[in-house]
């Protein structure tokens, strides 16, 4: 049988962290009557689970998950210059948001290649 494991426990653990934090405002999303948080909700949950269970699918899952984060967010912070060039006003905090969340994403897939591994077990 195999599963994954962390090789390295801070990595691990801010996952966990930012899974859980992201659970926490999709709820509060939801709370507030915006359904478009169901999805997330659905996939934090599925990673969390994965990452709990030592699932051999938590490596897959977490990059796959990083890479629509950075897909999302890149693509969002291309939309958002392109319109900043063509006129409109500059909101920094927009923006700042955005390339944070892209570096995030960048940072959780390439520490994920690293630092996560499947190992045979008995």
């Amino acid at each position: 049988m195999e599963k994954s494991e962390f090789k390295n426990k801070i990595f691990e653990y801010s996952l966990i962290g930012y899974l859980i934090l992201l659970l926490c405002w999709n709820l509060y999303a939801i709370d507030t009557g915006n359904l478009y948080g169901l999805i997330p909700i659905g996939i934090q949950g599925v990673l969390l689970f994965l990452i709990f269970s030592k699932n051999k699918y938590a490596k897959n899952g977490i990059k796959i998950w990083a890479i629509i984060l950075i897909l999302s967010h890149g693509l969002s912070l291309v939309g958002k210059s392109i319109k900043i060039l063509l006129g409109e006003e500059i909101i920094i905090s927009e923006l700042m948001n955005k390339i944070i969340f892209l570096t995030i994403g960048i940072l959780i897939y390439l520490f994920n290649e690293k630092y996560v591994a499947i190992v045979k077990s008995e």
